[in-house]
């Protein structure tokens, strides 16, 4: 193998095989025939529920319907599956007064007026009501309790109504096993102190990880709130590698999401038959914040510990100076063990970034973790390199350089070369 190729700076970047290479993995994806009418697969699924009734068969014109929407964190195409299942409710019918819009943002910022109208259009927000969820909101409702014995409260316009239909979508999670299901409710419209209890109790569980499912007592949890807060339906749209729209399943938020998985991991997985000494590895289709660093993830699993990885990461938007501050504080304190400092802020309840969401310090907790097991070249366009060595990372501008870098570390490697490193499922 000559030539291989990533994506990045919204392209496809084609490169040369360095000569001292020997690839393991070239991880892309065979194409197939695509399907790309989101509004038709939306419609079909919600025709076909999965271990549900069907819409029809449930809602009665008294009905009031909180439809819980994910953020702008995920890509999937809010939009057309809004407007395709109010199509269907206007059908029974359910009058607009009774139907409420929640952005579940979980502790993630809300949506501006620009971008609800950039997302959804100025038409349909004319017609409904929409609304961000406040996670410190001082009315949200009781609906049940973690392992912990924590509090879980939710959104009172979701508590409230008689019927909570859920907008995701299904990609690998790095906790969860996968995105979509009931994680619309929880942590989607719940409280802060639940949710930040939840993500460091568990994130480095030894069930928790990447496309786990069994076993896994973050993600049964996130079913058990779920099932408590009464979340009747989700629609999930299953994301390809290319972060586009390959299938939709409507029904039960456990059983549809299941469905939904085995859909996912028949377009997304990809054996690696060893681990390597270098992967290469782009974020795509992540750009913003604390995203772009979730496919370290995946390239942890395939790569030897000690290894090298390069991310060649894509940024839209500015890194706030306190995430960036947070790692090299982090590194300061903690630099011959990460890992341990790591762990021993989450097992104590205490945030990397105090006062920042919860998915920056996630993103920190995961990131510092690896970095204390493998040598992580940034390779970066968006991300200043003053920057990215504050992070803690080897920064490289191009991809020439990062090659060269890693020969510090594996001068003669055995390589796994990863395009779109978002949405990837390892089987190893």
């Amino acid at each position: 193998m000559k030539k291989a190729f990533i994506f990045y700076q919204h392209q496809k970047i084609p490169f040369e095989i360095p000569p001292k290479w020997k690839v393991l993995t070239f991880a892309q994806f065979n194409d197939y025939p695509l399907r790309r009418n989101v509004r038709e697969l939306t419609k079909n699924a919600i025709k076909n529920p999965i271990q549900s009734l069907s819409l029809k068969d449930s809602l009665s014109s008294s009905d009031r319907i909180a439809i819980i929407v994910e953020d702008l964190t995920r890509t999937s195409p809010k939009r057309l599956i809004l407007e395709a299942l109010i199509e269907d409710l206007d059908q029974v019918p359910i009058h607009r007064e009774n139907i409420s819009v929640i952005i579940a943002v979980g502790t993630h910022r809300g949506l501006t007026p620009e971008e609800l109208e950039t997302t959804f259009g100025r038409e349909i927000l004319d017609r409904y009501e929409f609304t961000n969820h406040d996670c410190y909101a001082p009315d949200l409702v009781y609906v049940g309790k973690l392992k912990t014995g924590q509090d879980v409260k939710i959104n009172r316009k979701v508590h409230e109504a008689t019927f909570r239909i859920g907008i995701g979508s299904i990609v690998p999670h790095p906790m969860n096993g996968f995105g979509g299901g009931g994680k619309i409710l929880f942590p989607g419209v719940a409280d802060f102190d639940s949710i930040l209890q939840h993500h460091l109790k568990y994130t480095f569980h030894e069930g928790t990880g990447l496309g786990k499912i069994r076993e896994n007592i973050f993600y049964d949890e996130v079913c058990a709130i779920a099932r408590s807060a009464k979340l009747d339906f989700v629609i999930n749209s299953i994301l390809d590698q290319k972060d586009q729209v390959y299938d939709v399943v409507f029904g039960d938020p456990i059983h549809a999401h299941l469905v939904g998985i085995e859909r996912s991991k028949a377009i997304i997985s990809k054996k690696f038959l060893k681990k390597s000494d270098l992967t290469v590895i782009t974020s795509f289709p992540y750009m913003e914040g604390p995203q772009i660093v979730k496919p370290l993830i995946p390239a942890s699993m395939v790569t030897k510990e000690g290894g090298c990885i390069i991310l060649a990461a894509d940024c839209e938007g500015n890194i706030p100076d306190a995430f960036v501050e947070s790692f090299e504080r982090f590194h300061s304190e903690h630099g011959n063990d990460l890992l341990g400092g790591v762990l021993k802020h989450f097992e104590n309840n205490h945030l990397i970034m105090e006062g920042g969401a919860i998915d920056f310090n996630m993103a920190l907790g995961l990131t510092l973790a690896l970095q204390h097991r493998f040598n992580i070249i940034l390779l970066s366009k968006d991300i200043p390199r003053e920057k990215g060595e504050k992070m803690g990372f080897i920064f490289a501008e191009d991809l020439e350089k990062a090659f060269e870098l890693s020969e510090t570390v594996c001068s003669h490697p055995k390589v796994h070369i990863i395009p779109s490193g978002g949405i990837i499922l390892p089987d190893v």
